[in-house]
């Protein structure tokens, strides 16, 4: 059976956790002088080793030699924690189980004894993401724990757990792998697997992946197999949508030479291009960084570009105070509702820190008839990021090819009319009255209903649909002859639903 190889390559030892050298040697030494506390805390970012380091300390502590720092992972107990099958040691998803419930059962379970084994342990990953309640019930069970109980906490917000918890429990902070320990994992594994890969490609991941060892072997596996051959820098770089080097640059140059306009233009044709607004961040932030490496001395291959004779009068201080605004803008556009109007704000301050001259002035050079002002082109930025937004979201086309999936008379009766506007959420679709018919079909509340789900579940929005008649044309149910029919027979006219 094909196991990834984020699992596959997952350390089983303490010699095996890659670059948390001094964590590893104080759980071993702990281990050796029999100082073992009944609750550690493991904190650090993703991807760094926290609950790989959780099964290897219970592996340590239940295998059948031990206490021990090395386990045999041979024996029953060494298995079945390997396997996640172990009764006695057991994981819990803190983000999936934050109730109150289910810490009452911790607290209820650990005056059983273990099964087989030396200690019951409880590894609580993202303990962080627990109920109020849900601590309080911890606490107790923290207080006083038998023995035979060990608490093993993960986090990546420590900052998120109530102090009472952490002053509990030995605390050990995972750092961000270092770029060289990342390789050296890489080129192991590849070398296993029979994997020819670029230096520049490890690179390329790590960087991308933030020190998360975890992500890297994924994203290694990933490219692995939409790559050809041996992988190269440009296919990582491919498939992970970063901006092309050029681009990058043009974007930078623009901001330096103080053009705003030309700026938002670069930044909205690589959007369009599909990058990843947060990559077009992370691009600008190590082209900078190749800047000041370059200006510091320690590289020289910037030395004779373009970029580098425009950016290098540029003070250190402006440069890391642009940098700084940078990151900070990253962060944020994770969280916020307007990204693109984010990052046009964002060049506008760097314009600001790293141009030549008052945007101010170049904008009246540029248009000495037009007297906007900052907020001006910033409100205007809100339009066009609107527009997009209703250009990208809304493709009538595409949902009458949705509708008509799912009910083809209504997809039917929908053609004969057209969309009228757009206010708001409210769609409204107009029907010439030799159409009403149509019209009154789709009025139906279980049609209706039916096609403001798909408009939802396409668009993310919810869309209401409002039919209207056109009142240049004339209605079949206003036909003389018609009407003297339906009188006649005392009738009505049906619709086609089904």
């Amino acid at each position: 059976m094909y196991k990834v190889l984020a699992r596959k390559y997952r350390p089983q030892t303490f010699e095996e956790v890659c670059g948390q050298k001094e964590v590893v040697e104080v759980l071993k030494k702990a281990i050796e002088i029999k100082k073992i506390a009944h609750a550690y805390l493991f904190s650090g970012p993703r991807g760094v080793g926290k609950t790989t380091i959780a099964r290897i300390f219970a592996k340590c502590l239940n295998c059948i030699n031990g206490p021990i720092s090395v386990p045999c992972n041979k024996c029953d107990n060494c298995l079945e924690i390997t396997n996640s099958s172990s009764f006695d040691v057991l994981e819990i998803d803190g983000a999936s189980n934050r109730g109150i419930e289910e810490i009452r059962n911790i607290r209820e379970n650990v005056n059983l004894l273990p099964s087989k084994s030396r200690f019951k342990i409880y590894i609580i990953d993202e303990v962080h993401m627990l109920t109020s309640e849900a601590f309080n019930a911890l606490l107790k069970t923290l207080e006083e724990p038998p023995s035979y109980i060990k608490f093993f906490f993960a986090t990546t917000s420590p900052e998120k757990i109530p102090p009472t918890i952490i002053s509990r429990c030995q605390r050990f902070n995972l750092k961000p792998l270092k770029i060289d320990d990342v390789k050296k994992k890489i080129f192991e594994i590849c070398e296993k697997e029979n994997i020819e890969i670029e230096e520049r490609a490890i690179d390329e991941i790590y960087y991308f992946c933030e020190g998360s060892l975890r992500d890297a072997i994924s994203l290694l596996e990933q490219v692995s197999i939409f790559s050809e051959g041996k992988i190269k820098y440009d296919d990582v770089r491919n498939l992970l949508g970063f901006p092309e080097a050029e681009s990058i640059e043009n974007l930078l140059k623009n901001i330096r030479k103080k053009n705003y306009i030309e700026s938002i233009v670069d930044l909205h044709t690589l959007i369009s291009e599909g990058k990843d607004i947060v990559l077009i961040l992370e691009g600008m932030i190590r082209k900078i960084n190749d800047l000041i490496k370059t200006k510091l001395g320690f590289e020289m291959n910037e030395l004779n570009s373009e970029f580098y004779k425009i950016y290098k009068d540029i003070e250190m201080e402006k440069i890391f105070e642009g940098i700084n605004n940078i990151i900070e803008y990253k962060d944020r556009i994770r969280r916020e509702r307007e990204p693109i109007l984010m990052c046009e704000i964002l060049i506008l301050k760097l314009i600001q820190v790293w141009g030549k001259e008052t945007i101010e002035t170049r904008i009246l050079e540029n248009d000495k008839e037009k007297s906007e002002t900052i907020f001006d082109i910033v409100e205007k930025s809100k339009e066009v990021v609107e527009e997009e937004k209703k250009y990208k979201e809304f493709n009538w086309d595409a949902i009458l090819k949705e509708i008509k999936q799912a009910k083809p008379t209504l997809e039917a009766a929908l053609r004969e009319g057209k969309v009228e506007k757009i206010d708001g959420e409210n769609i409204y679709i107009s029907f010439d009255k030799k159409f009403s018919f149509h019209k009154s079909m789709i009025e139906k509340p279980q049609n209706k209903l039916k096609i403001e789900k798909i408009i939802f579940e396409y668009t993310g929005k919810n869309y209401k649909i409002i039919p209207v008649l056109n009142k240049n044309s004339e209605s079949i149910l206003e036909n003389p002859e018609v009407k003297k029919i339906i009188e006649f027979f005392n009738g009505e006219i049906i619709n086609m639903e089904e």
